[in-house]
C-alpha cells in the first residue's frame, strides 16, 4: 500500500466512482445518487462550489471515497466549520487494508467538528474504533393520527372498522396531547449547545431547491417577528401515509412557539389522511414537547457519533441540548 493516496475528488472520477458506486448499493441507490448529487455536494452554499469529497487511490486506481456535507456549525459559544459525513464506499478488494480508515482521517481533519449520523454498522464501528464520541442513537418519535389506516394494514378493514375507535380510545389515554404554555423568546443560536445554522441559504437550498422531495414550510411569528420555522413532508409507505416532521427550531425556551408549529404541522396531516407522524430529535425539550402532543418513543437506527478539533467538553457532556432532527445530514434521501 505505498502507493495509497487520499485527495480530493476530479471531474473525470465521476462515472469510474458512479461505477463503484452500483457495485456497492446497486442501480436504483446509483440513480436516485445521481440526481441529487448536483444539489447535494455542488450548490450547497457552505460549498464553494467543489464537492467535499475524498477519494483514496492506488497507483492512479480509485480504491473508494468519503463525501461530506460542509456546514457552519454552532458549537458552544462560537460558530466552528463542520461537515456531515455521507456516502462512504470501497472496492470489495481494498476492505480491511486501513483504506476506509485514512478515508476517515482525511475528512476528519479538514473540518474543526466531523459529523456521523445515521451509521450503517460498518461505519458506526470504525467511528468507535477511531475514538469518536458516541452520541446517539438519536430519539425517535412517532403519533398514530389515524388507527383505523394503521389497523387496517395489520389485519383488514374490516377487523379495523370494529378496532379502529378501540385503539383510537386507548391511545389517547395512553399518550394524551397536552395543551399549549406560553413562553418568551430569547436570542436562538446561543440558547443550544450545538446547531447547524439555520440561515435563509441554507434552508432555501435544504427544502427548497431540494430535487427528490418535495417539504411544506410553516412559520411562528409574534406580530412581525419570525420566532421559529418548521418544515415537513408527507409519503406513502407499504400502503400507508406517513408524515415526517423534518425540523421544528425555535429558541430553546420557547415551548409556545414549538407547541404552535407542531400543531399546525400535525393538522394538516391530519386533513391529507396522514396515518402516522414521525419525528426524529435529539433536543430534549422539542422531544418532551412531542411527547406532550402525544408522540411516543420508538427503537430508532439513528447513531451518531461526533469528533471535535476544536475543544467542547461541555457541548459533549450535555447532547440533551443539541439540536439535530431528521432534516440533518442526507438522513431524508
Amino acid at each position: 500500500m505505498a502507493a495509497l493516496a487520499v485527495d480530493r475528488r476530479r471531474e473525470e472520477d465521476d462515472e469510474e466512482l458512479f461505477r463503484l458506486y452500483r457495485e456497492v448499493f446497486g442501480h436504483e441507490m446509483t440513480e436516485a445518487s445521481r440526481r441529487r448529487w448536483a444539489w447535494q455536494y455542488r450548490e450547497n452554499p457552505r460549498s464553494d462550489g467543489t464537492p467535499e469529497i475524498w477519494v483514496a487511490r492506488e497507483d492512479g486506481r480509485i480504491l473508494g471515497q468519503y463525501a461530506s456535507m460542509p456546514v457552519r456549525l454552532w458549537w458552544a459559544d462560537r460558530e466552528v466549520r463542520a461537515s456531515w459525513g455521507t456516502d462512504v464506499f470501497l472496492r470489495e478488494e481494498a476492505r480491511g487494508q486501513g483504506v476506509g480508515a485514512l478515508l476517515f482521517e482525511t475528512w476528519s481533519r479538514s473540518v474543526d467538528v466531523a459529523l456521523g449520523l445515521g451509521l450503517t454498522s460498518s461505519s458506526y464501528g470504525l467511528f468507535q474504533k477511531l475514538g469518536y464520541r458516541d452520541v446517539g442513537p438519536v430519539p425517535f418519535y412517532r403519533k398514530i393520527l389515524d388507527p383505523g389506516a394503521v389497523l387496517a394494514r395489520r389485519v383488514g378493514r374490516a377487523a379495523a372498522a370494529v378496532g379502529g375507535p378501540l385503539l383510537r380510545a386507548a391511545l389517547r389515554s395512553l399518550n394524551p396531547e397536552a395543551p399549549p404554555r406560553p413562553e418568551g423568546w430569547e436570542r436562538v443560536r446561543a440558547s443550544y449547545a450545538m446547531c447547524v445554522r439555520r440561515d435563509a441559504a441554507y434552508l432555501e437550498w435544504k427544502y427548497g431547491r431540494c430535487p427528490h422531495h418535495r417539504y411544506a414550510r410553516w412559520e411562528a411569528r409574534r406580530g412581525d417577528e419570525l420566532v421559529g420555522f418548521a418544515v415537513s413532508r408527507e409519503e406513502d409507505y407499504r400502503g400507508l401515509r406517513l408524515g415526517w416532521i423534518m425540523d421544528v427550531f425555535t429558541d430553546a425556551s420557547d415551548r409556545a412557539a414549538r407547541e404552535a408549529l407542531l400543531g399546525a404541522v400535525l393538522t394538516d396531516f391530519r386533513e391529507a389522511g396522514v396515518a402516522r407522524a414521525q419525528a426524529f430529535s435529539l433536543h430534549a425539550g422539542l422531544g418532551g414537547d412531542l411527547m406532550r402532543r402525544g408522540f411516543s418513543r420508538g427503537p430508532s437506527p439513528m447513531q451518531f457519533c461526533v469528533r471535535s478539533h476544536v475543544g467542547g467538553d461541555e457541548v459533549l457532556a450535555d447532547p440533551d441540548r443539541w439540536h439535530v432532527v431528521f432534516g440533518d445530514s442526507d438522513m431524508d434521501r
